[in-house]
């Protein structure tokens, strides 16, 4: 009985050292997570830069804020100039890359990735209340040094 007591801790000590393996990131996701990201600008399908008075008030607001988007799935707003946390929520890339969904409390939306490199960040939003109203706009972001 003693023998067979020390066996099961052995085996139960053994799995509960194991790694926990996590799913290995993609390579999209790897870039996406490598920095904080900064909107640069706003732009037509056509790059055409818009003015501050094509994009509402919130769009606006955009500007002044750093994104993070952790490996956890966890996306975070963090004010430029304090480095402070002023709202989070999630992101997840779907359609095999070709889809950025964030959902973060006064901005959010399924997103069509235009481009993503080491150093840019091209998303298009269609109807996107937040942003626009009834309109296609790219937001173009960089990384936030």
């Amino acid at each position: 009985m003693k023998k067979i007591l020390i066996v099961l801790t052995l085996v139960a000590f053994v799995f509960a050292c194991r790694d926990k393996t996590e799913e290995p990131m993609n390579a999209s996701a790897k870039i996406l997570t490598a920095n904080y990201w900064k909107l640069d600008r706003y732009t037509d399908p056509t790059g055409r830069t818009l003015g501050q008075n094509e994009v509402g008030s919130q769009a606006q607001a955009i500007f002044s804020l750093d994104f993070e988007f952790r490996a956890d799935n966890i996306t975070r707003g963090r004010d430029r100039a304090s480095k402070q946390i002023l709202n989070a929520g999630t992101w997840y890339l779907k359609n095999d890359d070709k889809v950025l969904d964030i959902q973060i409390t006064g901005f959010g939306g399924e997103f069509k990735v235009l481009q993503l490199s080491n150093n840019k960040l091209i998303l298009q939003a269609e109807n996107n209340k937040f942003i626009a109203a009834s309109s296609t706009i790219n937001l173009e972001l960089v990384p936030s040094l």
